[in-house]
Parts: structure tokens; C-alpha cells; sequence
């Protein structure tokens, strides 16, 4: 930034207009009083970020979660088509064994060195 955006019109109080004040010591009080309530400022901000972005994680964390087949009753055969469907048992227990394997392959391609992707691709 320039010298003359640093701390005019947005800075506050009219007061802590530093452009006009010709002691070099008073001036550099007024500047960083103003370069100090900006930093707080941003923090603040990030942290409210911060607090806002875990707060929708967690949130979205327990959203979704896919049934267990152990949730469903041993003998109970969901009510289908005449000529059967089907089973919901066998559908969640492959989708929870892929689920489980993709989640092993991207553990082992992120504790891959980078070096070893890097020879295996080219």
C-alpha cells in the first residue's frame, strides 16, 4: 500500500489521521495504534472463520452416515418385487466394503513419498 491509502479515509477517528502530523514520533504512534487494530481486526476475523468452517464440519460429519446391516432384522425380506429383488443386505455390505477400500488406497497414496508416485507414473 501507499503511504497515502495507509491510514486516510478508512482509518477511523478523525484524529488518527497521520498524514497530517509532522512529528516523525507521534506520527509512528498513530500508525501503529492503526496497523495494530487492523491485525486484531483480521484476527478476529479468522478466528470467527475458523470457529464457523469447524463448526459446519462437524455438522456435516454426522449428516450422513449409511446404515449398518446389522440394523436390519436377520429374517426380514423387504417387501419387493413379485418376483424378488435385490437384497439390501447385499447392496450396503458392498457398498461398505468399497467404501473401506478406497479409503485404504487414498491412506496408502497419501503416506506415499512423493518421489516413489512420481517414479511409478512416468
Amino acid at each position: 500500500m501507499s503511504g497515502s491509502q495507509q491510514g486516510g479515509e478508512g482509518s477511523g477517528s478523525q484524529g488518527e489521521d497521520w498524514r497530517k502530523i509532522a512529528d516523525q514520533t507521534e506520527r509512528r504512534k498513530i500508525q501503529n495504534r492503526l496497523a495494530q487494530r487492523k491485525y486484531r481486526e483480521k484476527e478476529k476475523r479468522k478466528r470467527e472463520d475458523d470457529a464457523r468452517i469447524a463448526e459446519n464440519q462437524q455438522a456435516a460429519g454426522s449428516a450422513y452416515a449409511a446404515p449398518n446391516t446389522r440394523d436390519l432384522a436377520p429374517n426380514a425380506n423387504p417387501v419387493g418385487l413379485p418376483w424378488g429383488s435385490v437384497s439390501i443386505k447385499h447392496v450396503l455390505e458392498a457398498g461398505k466394503a468399497k467404501e473401506k477400500q478406497a479409503q485404504q488406497a487414498s491412506r496408502e497414496a497419501s503416506a506415499a513419498p512423493s518421489y516413489a508416485r512420481r517414479t511409478t507414473q512416468g
